[in-house]
């Protein structure tokens, strides 16, 4: 330690003022390379050799342009101070710059306050010294920070550079697939001019093919032109035959005139007999004049065929049209021919499966009939064709995309014939053998078969669900003919019968079900005009419906008309109802609105106030159930209009009367008058086209039970689909 602390060089206490400054001189250039004048002005003014002017003026001046220029300057100055002057810029290189300090004196440097050579206090060294010491380790505290910052940047320079890398063999492996892809469309190309080439061959071809057209085309031409000279030939030799068949026909009709003519003067015409009984009581026909030529008996050849829009007309004679062909299908998909026997007339004249029998017109026993057979039934096409016999005319649509799908389905067991059609059950009939159903007076029926295999008088029917239409339980019930036969007739239609419905008809003797049997009316009948038919009151099996499905809120008809109008008035305080409000028209509106049907009801006889169809239009339209305090009469004018009321029949006895007796009071009627309002309007009900519904006299026992049960009743009913007649007049 002793051996360290022993300078090297020459004290500087000892060294003149012309060797200090031949020392500095010496190290001058390096002193000016590596001194900041602004790191020592501190302690040299500390020591007063540099004021702040001097230090304004090394800082400011403008011929110094650089830091070495500078600290030449500051020693320039210092050297106008003397020997301190140089004391005082080696101790502030020994503070501020050890390193430079040693090079200069070739001594170590130290803070030792001996080591300085007094040109400030003690106290003063010491404070420079600590604020000296203090700033050196600001400095080295923020050299640190940015030697932190610099290794975190080049950290994230190594991470970039990796990265690079990196990107880099992405770059070479690309480079690397782009010269393979750039080979591989080379050789696409070299692909792509070969098949340039084939294609030029082709385009050659193909010249050369439409050359070869266009001589097959002027040659076709030719050929076109010779047959439409020879369909013109024949158009001619056609129109000609066809002359001469017209002129041969005027002579046979004027022939068969004549023969008629003389058998009606050589016989007496023949009086009408009423129909057998086992004739169906659906083959109401009218005579032909016997004065007149019947239309079948004018013949024409087997095999001429008319065509009037998609319908074929054909004219054949045969001994029985049934034994030559059979049919498939129904109302529904329309009747067609399934097979035709091979060698017959049918055959002959060119009936194929797959064409719908639209018509069939024939003769039997000097009548003239026409049955049309478009929206038939099987059962009923069936009949109408077993009785043709002799001469007849067909007239056939063809549907073979329509056939061929109802022979899928029938295959696919999706259907069992072409029929669909729903009927109302008018009596009651008990379950049978072999699957027969078990039906009410009442009970709606989906007719799907009118002809099942090995039957010949049943019908595949459902029963049907009363809120949609969904098919439930299914079996065979009557058919209507059977029934017919079966059933007594009824003499008094007033009677009560509880599983009976009696039908009031202007058919008399007509099946309301079939349609297809019209009248041939010729202008020579022998009964003269026409006989008005006469009302029908007869037990009909079976009548046609139709399901409706009207708007939520349908109106109320409650009867007898007596009890609906006093529940009415208790009903419309009831939130959803609204009691049906009179208008009051003038004479002119009263008449036209009669003659449109709008009037239901006049108030009283001969009035100006009447219940209109507009008024209840106007309550249905707010989604409010309408209570009419009407009579029956307004049900037909409603249902014109496609508005079904819900009809309720109140059955009424005479406890039920009694205890009505003070509301009846009130509104001037009695109990007897009530009971005998019942009696008279029940049987009314079954003329009714629509169902109904009828409440037990013992379902209800006070007028509170009573409205109670009718808000149940009113909204099943209102659930339910509406089932409508047509008009059997």
């Amino acid at each position: 330690m002793a051996e360290e602390s022993v300078p090297e060089g020459p004290n500087l206490k000892e060294l003149s003022e012309e060797e200090l400054w031949e020392l500095i001189n010496d190290n001058r250039h390096r002193i000016s390379l590596g001194v900041r004048p602004c790191i020592l002005f501190p302690y040299l003014r500390q020591v007063k050799v540099l004021t702040e002017v001097d230090e304004d003026e090394i800082l400011s001046r403008h011929n110094l342009t650089n830091r070495c220029m500078r600290t030449s300057y500051m020693l320039d100055l210092l050297r106008t101070q003397g020997r301190n002057g140089a004391i005082a810029l080696l101790e502030g290189l020994m503070i501020h710059y050890p390193v430079l300090y040693t090079h200069v004196t070739g001594r170590k440097p130290s803070t030792e306050p001996s080591r300085f050579s007094g040109l400030i206090k003690y106290s003063e060294l010491t404070e420079y010294l600590i604020r000296a010491v203090t700033g050196m380790q600001t400095e080295l505290q923020e050299a640190r920070n940015e030697a932190g910052k610099m290794s975190t940047r080049c950290s994230s320079l190594e991470s970039e550079v990796s990265q690079l890398m990196e990107q880099e063999e992405k770059c070479s492996h690309l480079q690397a697939e782009n010269e393979r892809l750039q080979r591989h469309l080379s050789s696409l190309q070299r692909e792509v001019t070969k098949l340039k080439d084939e294609k030029c061959d082709l385009y050659i071809r193909y010249t050369a093919s439409i050359e070869e057209k266009s001589a097959i085309n002027g040659r076709l031409h030719d050929l076109n032109l010779q047959a439409y000279q020879s369909r013109d030939d024949a158009q001619a030799m056609i129109a000609r035959i066809l002359a001469e068949k017209d002129t041969l026909r005027s002579q046979l009709v004027e022939l068969q005139e004549a023969v008629f003519t003389l058998q009606a003067k050589r016989s007496p015409r023949p009086r009408l007999r009423k129909s057998d009984k086992s004739t169906p009581i659906f083959s109401l026909l009218l005579s032909v004049s016997k004065s007149s030529a019947p239309p079948f008996l004018v013949r024409s050849r087997p095999k001429a065929i008319r065509v009037n829009g998609r319908v074929l007309s054909l004219s054949l004679q045969c001994e029985a049209l049934l034994s030559q062909l059979s049919v498939v299908g129904g109302n529904k998909s329309g009747v067609f021919v399934h097979q035709v026997t091979e060698g017959s007339a049918a055959h002959a004249v060119g009936i194929s499966p797959g064409a719908q029998i639209v018509e069939v017109r024939y003769e039997q026993n000097s009548r003239a009939l026409r049955m049309v057979l478009e929206d038939s039934t099987l059962e009923e096409a069936t009949w109408a064709l077993g009785q043709v016999t002799g001469f007849c005319q067909l007239s056939l649509r063809p549907r073979q995309n329509d056939y061929e799908a109802l022979l899928q389905q029938l295959q696919n067991s999706t259907m069992s014939s072409g029929d669909s059609f729903y009927i109302r059950v008018n009596l009651s009939l008990p379950a049978g053998a072999s699957g027969t159903l078990a039906v009410s007076c009442n009970d709606i029926l989906h007719v799907t078969n009118t002809r099942p295999a090995g039957t010949e008088d049943l019908w595949q029917a459902s029963q049907v669900h009363p809120c949609q239409l969904l098919d439930l339980q299914s079996g065979t019930v009557p058919n209507y003919y059977r029934l017919v036969l079966c059933c007594e007739p009824v003499a008094d239609p007033n009677s009560e019968q509880k599983a009976v419905r009696i039908v009031s008809t202007g058919r008399q003797g007509r099946n309301p079900l079939w349609v297809s049997v019209d009248e041939e009316n010729t202008n020579g009948s022998e009964s003269g005009s026409p006989v008005p038919p006469k009302t029908c009151v007869t037990l009909m099996p079976y009548t046609l419906v139709t399901p409706h499905f009207p708007p939520v809120c349908r109106p109320i008809l409650l009867l007898p008309t007596i009890l609906g109008r006093m529940l009415d008035k208790k009903l419309a305080s009831w939130q959803g109802f609204q009691l049906c409000e009179p208008e009051t028209l003038t004479s002119s509106e009263h008449a036209a609105r009669l003659q449109r049907s709008e009037v239901l009801e006049e108030v009283e006889p001969g009035g100006n106030q009447c219940y209109t169809l507009q008024s209840v239009e106007k309550v249905v339209k707010k989604g409010l159930h309408c209570l009419l305090p009407l009579g029956l009469d307004c049900v037909r004018r409603l249902h014109r209009s496609e508005i079904f009321p819900v009809i309720i029949f109140i059955g009424v006895s005479a406890r039920n009367a009694r205890k009505l007796k003070s509301k009846l009071q009130r509104g001037g009627q009695t109990e007897e008058q009530l009971l005998a309002c019942s009696k008279s309007e029940e049987p009314l009900l079954d003329k009714l086209p629509c169902l109904y519904h009828s409440m037990a006299p013992d379902s209800w026992c006070d007028q509170n039970s009573l409205l109670t049960s009718l808000r149940t009743v009113i909204w099943e009913e209102q659930r339910k689909v509406v089932w409508v007649e047509p008009d059997l007049w």
